[in-house]
């Protein structure tokens, strides 16, 4: 079994937010300040998503802070306010060749879309990934998506895990089990933690921004370097702890994280590993588990003791046996 470094406490890591709104569309403030809200609690990117309009603010780029291009794309539903719905982020990609004209900023576009079956959702994927974007599945619970919808269509990269707006408003924030329905049916895809933040009210004393986030092992920061390990799943996601290092060494997969209470391996078929120290309810800072050959994946959670949580990107086994035992 090969030996691997999924993320490197000796390397640099970047805190991003991949999901919120401005004025653009039904965000309360300008982007100018949303940007500043986000310097000022310690980010480093962001990606303006508003609804169903393009934004490219590299006017906001500094050295210490990027804006990505993007937005949410949405309207899409069978009977309109009636069926689950479908909201897709996209992500401008500068390491992809794009086979259409990529969009313009504030370039808008028409909702409700079409539907015109259930190959609806997977055209509007692949059209998104045609203008030379990534795509992410959002709020898969706050939507009620159907979990069969995970595996019948194809092309993003990324499945939303945690929405700190659906969770701050209507609990409906985690599509954990969602992105599980996808690895146990064979699809390499990640985990993004997000605030979909629309208020950026700093003096609310319960805040709905800053809550779920993105922090992406990079060479550098920049637009070119963070999407590429994010494409890499060379990130983690987390709404509290922090995640240093994750690695496979002589087949057994290690953690080293903040201080948790509980740390769990989330693996399939087979179950993993769910550690504390119950005894002396100590926190833990690290764990392991043995790699078991017939696993199809490892997902690591990390959960402190005021149960925010980290969630690591999937160990799939079979690249751990190429061209090993």
């Amino acid at each position: 079994m090969n030996n691997r470094v999924y993320l490197d406490r000796e390397k640099t890591k970047y805190k991003g937010n991949l999901h919120l709104h401005t004025t653009w569309s039904d965000g309360s403030l300008p982007a100018v300040q949303v940007v500043e809200a986000f310097k000022a609690k310690g980010y480093h990117f962001i990606s303006i998503t508003d609804h169903d309009i393009y934004a490219r603010t590299e006017e906001f780029n500094t050295v210490d802070f990027v804006t990505l291009p993007g937005m949410e794309k949405g309207g899409l539903n069978q009977v309109a306010d009636k069926n689950p719905g479908y909201h897709f982020g996209v992500l401008n990609d500068p390491t992809a060749d794009s086979e259409l004209e990529r969009f313009e900023h504030l370039e808008q576009f028409p909702v409700p879309i079409p539907w015109v079956g259930d190959h609806s959702p997977q055209l509007l994927i692949d059209e998104m990934r045609a203008h030379g974007n990534l795509v992410i599945f959002n709020h898969p619970e706050w939507h009620l998506t159907r979990f069969e919808d995970m595996v019948k269509y194809d092309g993003f990269f990324a499945i939303e895990i945690y929405n700190h707006a659906t969770e701050w408003s209507t609990t409906s924030s985690y599509g954990a089990a969602y992105w599980d329905h996808a690895l146990q049916n064979g699809k390499r895809v990640f985990g993004i933690a997000a605030d979909d933040s629309h208020e950026h009210d700093p003096n609310w004393r319960i805040h709905e921004y800053g809550g779920g986030w993105v922090q992406v092992q990079s060479a550098a920061l920049n637009p070119v370097d963070l999407v590429k390990s994010l494409k890499q799943g060379e990130f983690y996601s987390s709404s509290g702890p922090e995640i240093y290092d994750l690695r496979v060494v002589d087949g057994k997969l290690t953690i080293e994280c903040s201080p948790c209470k509980f740390i769990m391996f989330k693996s399939f078929p087979q179950r993993g590993a769910f550690l504390g120290d119950f005894e002396s309810g100590e926190p833990l800072t690290q764990a392991s588990m043995e790699v078991d050959k017939d696993m199809q994946y490892i997902r690591v959670e990390c959960i402190d003791f005021a149960g925010k949580v980290a969630w690591s990107n999937p160990v799939f086994v079979s690249d751990l046996l190429q061209g090993g035992e």
